[in-house]
């Protein structure tokens, strides 16, 4: 009887806030800066897998300026949206593409 609770227990999909904290790490390190914002727009589970898909802000360092010109910032703020897929605790996939408005 223990271990079907427990097998119940450890195959629920984790929540969405759950699922933030575990695929924003990911995402920072795909997009080679620090997320700024997180927006969920959609959330979905199947098989016990959840997918939160939504608008993701991050500021991304710029490289270093050309010899002989200078920038004005070293700070990009770029804009994606993003899908991730998270079970057992761990992301299985975590996609980047550039927002289209």
């Amino acid at each position: 009887m223990i271990a079907l609770v427990l097998a119940l227990v450890m195959s629920q999909p984790p929540s969405p806030d759950e699922a933030i904290a575990l695929c924003k790490p990911a995402l920072a390190r795909k997009a080679g800066g620090e997320v700024a914002t997180m927006d969920v727009a959609k959330t979905h589970t199947l098989r016990g897998r959840r997918t939160i898909e939504g608008r993701l802000t991050v500021f991304a360092q710029m490289g270093p300026a050309p010899a002989g010109s200078a920038r004005t910032h070293h700070l990009g703020r770029i804009e994606f949206s993003y899908g991730c897929e998270v079970s057992n605790g761990r992301v299985r996939k975590a996609r980047l593409n550039p927002f289209k408005p």
